[in-house]
């Protein structure tokens, strides 16, 4: 499909949509917003309804539902989506030159990085976090010589398929009877995994995962920096920052100290699905493109997913030379992202803390629901803002997976006929030794809307009590299934 109509003004003056290029260009934006990504690896949770929570993604989030589901892909909201559709003209040409795709693929990565306070130089795009990762190992690969062993989180709190991990050892997060694991044990397991690789001589990337889908914390940055600092020559570290729950400070200070960071522009941002990026430090960058190119490479990005210096590196090509549906995806998250980072850091911390303790004394009353124990973030609001909670059979006992996402389904479909109902969306479920969780978490958008409010003079309490609503009507509609 080619790009849309275009008109000019009297005298020649620079082309404009008319009204029918514009609801073209509109409908490419759904076709492009969902192209050049990975294919789902579920199936539907509709359980015969014919309901695909995992297609959200490429559907538009709408107001009139209710979102608690930042652990999981969801549809662009209307910021990011209004931002996708003006990259899409201003590539077009709706109102002056086309944009050149490379300077706005530079641009996109400029916008990134100087929001976080990483060098330019280093940002990699990517379509999802399983190619970010195989990203991080073609890297370590280039700049250590030989493929590395990869210490990781454990497959099902990490939502990293298994046929992605290759020659990896999995930290768990949880112990044998599901309970989450104290951090220090953790860091331990890792050091001393490391012992027989770095004994050997043998590459070693060590991940530490900022946040799992229920809120745990894997290897420490700590534990991986001090790794990285023990054998500089054999070992490189990960930050997976993942939804981007960890302060931009922090991600800024951990590839100051030479990790590479993983970040993702939806989920937690609010972002179109599907749009991640891998952030390099300076020095490492410049290994990079110092280092003679790897023909193997079990990774196919575009051209312009990486940055010009960087190029060279990739001897087995390209896919593409660009892609689109992924710079228009960033293009979304990035204006949602810079929203959200124009709000003061202490009133993004004083929503995040009154969500993580209210929603937790609302979840610790119901009787359907187990609420995880888990030691807290320490003051993290967005670490503490992420409930693991598990749906409870008519026995009191916890449901697996398969009850768990019936419940998430269940809530996800209209109760025609029942007053104040709604359609609910929650996070997909997460299965552990004894039981499966159902995150529950507040997104970026949700604390700009609480923060436009505050911004026109409304007082706190009324202008998060759209928050405590909504999070009403979720569980009422889940104790009714309950029930």
């Amino acid at each position: 499909m080619g790009l849309p109509a275009l008109r000019r003004r009297d005298g020649g003056s620079p082309a404009l949509l008319d009204s029918a290029g514009a609801a073209d260009l509109a409908r490419q934006l759904d076709l492009l917003l969902s192209s050049g990504r990975p294919a789902p690896t579920r199936g539907p949770l509709g359980f015969g309804s014919g309901l695909d929570l995992e297609a959200l993604d490429a559907t538009p989030a709408t107001d009139a539902e209710i979102w608690f589901s930042s652990t999981s892909p969801v549809g662009p909201g209307r910021h990011a989506r209004a931002a996708a559709l003006d990259a899409l003209a201003a590539l077009a040409g709706a109102s002056g030159e086309p944009l050149p795709l490379s300077l706005w693929f530079n641009s996109l990565r400029a916008r990134l990085a100087d929001a976080i306070g990483v060098p330019r130089t280093g940002v990699l795009f990517a379509p999802s976090m399983s190619e970010g990762r195989a990203l991080a190992r073609f890297v370590a690969a280039s700049v250590l010589g030989a493929p590395p062993t990869g210490i990781y989180a454990e497959t099902e709190e990490n939502d990293d398929p298994p046929d992605a991990r290759k020659n990896q050892i999995v930290v768990a997060l949880r112990d044998r009877d599901g309970a989450p694991r104290d951090g220090l044990d953790i860091d331990a397991e890792a050091l001393a995994l490391a012992r027989a690789p770095l004994a050997a001589g043998a590459p070693l990337l060590v991940h530490a995962l900022a946040m799992s889908r229920t809120g745990l914390e894997g290897v420490s940055r700590a534990a991986a920096s001090a790794l990285r600092r023990a054998a500089p020559y054999h070992v490189l570290a990960l930050l997976d920052a993942g939804d981007f729950r960890v302060a931009p400070e922090a991600i800024a200070a951990a590839v100051a100290d030479g990790m590479m960071a993983l970040v993702s522009g939806s989920r937690f941002v609010g972002g179109p699905a599907h749009c991640v990026a891998l952030l390099l430090p300076r020095e490492l960058a410049e290994a990079l493109e110092a280092a003679p190119p790897r023909p193997e490479s079990d990774i196919a990005p575009s051209r312009l997913d990486v940055p010009a210096g960087l190029r060279n590196a990739f001897a087995a090509g390209f896919v593409a030379n660009a892609n689109i549906g992924l710079g228009l995806r960033w293009s979304g998250a990035l204006a949602q992202f810079e929203s959200y980072l124009a709000i003061p850091a202490e009133t993004r911390s004083r929503v995040l803390n009154d969500f993580s303790s209210r929603s937790r004394a609302m979840a610790a009353r119901l009787e359907f629901i187990e609420l995880e124990s888990r030691a807290e973030g320490g003051g993290d609001g967005a670490r503490d803002s992420v409930l693991g909670l598990f749906p409870l059979d008519p026995r009191g006992g916890r449901c697996g997976r398969v009850g768990a996402a019936a419940i998430r389904a269940g809530l996800a479909l209209p109760r025609p006929g029942v007053a104040g109902d709604a359609v609910c969306h929650i996070g997909a479920a997460v299965a552990t030794a004894n039981g499966a969780a159902l995150p529950l978490s507040i997104s970026a958008p949700a604390i700009c809307d609480v923060a436009g409010r505050l911004a026109r003079g409304v007082a706190f309490e009324r202008a998060i009590a759209p928050v405590w609503r909504d999070l009403g009507t979720l569980f009422s509609k889940w104790e009714a299934l309950a029930g």
